[in-house]
């Protein structure tokens, strides 16, 4: 954008004015016609500058300069912007692990302590959990014509108070209510009350049921049940007993028998080990070894120990099941299924449903009216009838609009596809005798155990890759 000023004192100068299409910048660009050209001065740049509407930022010892010391054909700078600093975005540090961030700790020896593995946070009251860095509004720039650039406000961010918290110190410090166990919910910050039973489970306690988080310093004996609202904590072992977590559930030994009596959690499962048991598991499961039971897992399930393996019973997962051996020498039947996610159109169905609303919303009206008319027929004459005929075809009308939606929705739930994204790594040895299923698709191989290999989906059939 180019504006030129000729001064009348001086018709052998042209003042070229150059502004940016932001408005950021402004240029003077001296022009002359003739080799001895008049003085300039500072007030005629300035009026120059102006008569373009630059009023900000004009770099004054710039424009005192060129009057002193003229350039010519060269755009100079002599007015600039102020950028805007926009906010800056509310920071959370926290001051407590997260369940993602905790990892089991190999021995020299090369295998895990599960006995030392503190997986479950302890808090005492008034401990600060999290501190929290509120957004900042930023400061607002100019351009060179004094026009505002509003700065953008930082993002703010939830706190993340939950159960048995509260923040102090303007809002900036979370802390906690009482003593307790930390969990997550998402990303809120939980202190669950622990129910703490210093023996075993079994005669002397009876079956335990806690809405909070419960810690047990040593088994879970047979035939009785542990139900709790938060997580649960076995420093022993669960002998064909009955568990029930909302949460996490940490065993420092492992899980022995108890086929007809399930262990139920609602996020991870670490334990040395699963023997004979039944065990459904919304989250992850980290374990030495399984051996003869049926697993439903939901997340990963990664095998690390001294064995690192699975062998006999049946495995259901949705994600990537990590082991060292699957299956054994002698050929032990060992069923893997990895569980689909159906795909469909859930957007188009959405939509079509809301549509469906839509339309049954127009068909109540169009009912209501047509008890309304008939209620005032025999007073209303011909114009009433009129109505009440044409309501009546629009009913039609709306059914038959209604009738074609659900039978576009019922072609959409039609055409669904199943998609497996789970996949079975196996470190050193899969043996003869393990089937993996993806649906109606069976992997199987009748000749020499497989080494380092991958079993995956790719979309259409099962591949047997490397690792």
């Amino acid at each position: 954008m180019d504006h030129e000023v000729t001064s009348e004192n001086m018709p052998d100068i042209i003042i070229e004015i150059i502004k940016s299409e932001d408005g950021m910048t402004g240029y003077v660009k001296l022009n002359k016609h003739t080799d001895s050209p008049e003085p300039i001065t500072k007030e005629q740049l300035l009026d120059a500058l102006h008569a373009e509407g630059i009023t900000y930022g004009i770099k004054e010892a710039s424009v005192e300069k060129m009057a002193t010391r003229p350039i010519y054909n060269i755009k100079i700078e002599m007015a600039r912007g102020l950028e805007p600093i926009n906010g800056e975005d509310a920071e959370i540090t926290y001051y407590v692990k997260k369940d993602a961030e905790y990892l089991p700790e190999f021995s020299e020896e090369g295998t895990i302590d599960y006995k030392n593995l503190d997986y479950f946070q302890v808090v005492k009251k008034d401990a600060v959990l999290a501190e929290l860095k509120k957004e900042t509004a930023g400061v607002d720039g100019m351009n060179i014509y004094g026009g505002v650039l509003p700065a953008k406000f930082g993002r703010p961010l939830p706190a993340p108070i939950g159960k048995n918290t509260h923040l102090i110190e303007d809002d900036t410090k979370l802390v906690a209510d009482c003593d307790g166990v930390i969990r997550f919910v998402r990303d809120s910050i939980d202190v669950n009350e622990v129910f703490k039973i210093n023996d075993s489970v079994g005669q002397h306690t009876g079956n335990i049921k806690f809405s909070g988080d419960v810690a047990i310093e040593g088994d879970v004996n047979d035939g009785y049940s542990v139900k709790a609202g938060g997580n649960i904590v076995i420093k022993g072992v669960v002998e064909n007993a009955k568990i029930e977590a909302g949460g996490n559930v940490h065993i420092s030994k492992g899980i022995n028998g108890g086929a007809q009596n399930l262990v139920v959690v609602g996020g991870d499962l670490k334990c040395k080990y699963i023997e004979d048991a039944n065990i459904q598991v919304d989250g992850n499961i980290n374990a030495d070894y399984i051996i003869d039971s049926k697993v439903t897992c939901l997340g990963n399930i990664e095998l690390s120990g001294s064995k690192e393996l699975i062998a006999g019973g049946e495995i259901n997962i949705l994600g990537e099941l990590s082991a060292k051996d699957v299956g054994s020498e002698n050929g032990r039947a060992t069923k893997i299924v990895v569980i689909g996610t159906k795909i469909m159109d859930t957007d188009a169905i959405n939509q079509e449903s809301k549509n469906r609303d839509d339309m049954n919303q127009v068909l109540e009206s169009l009912i209501e009216k047509v008890a309304q008319l008939n209620q005032s027929r025999l007073r209303g004459g011909d114009e009433v009838m009129n109505q009440l005929s044409l309501t009546k075809k629009q009913i039609l009308v709306v059914r038959d609009k209604i009738d074609q939606i659900n039978n576009r929705i019922t072609e959409l739930e039609r055409d669904w596809k199943m998609e497996y994204y789970g996949a079975v790594l196996c470190k050193k040895k899969l043996y003869q005798g393990v089937r993996i299923h993806y649906g109606e698709e069976v992997f199987r191989f009748e000749l020499d155990n497989l080494d380092h290999c991958r079993i995956f989906w790719d979309g259409s059939q099962i591949i047997q890759g490397t690792l």
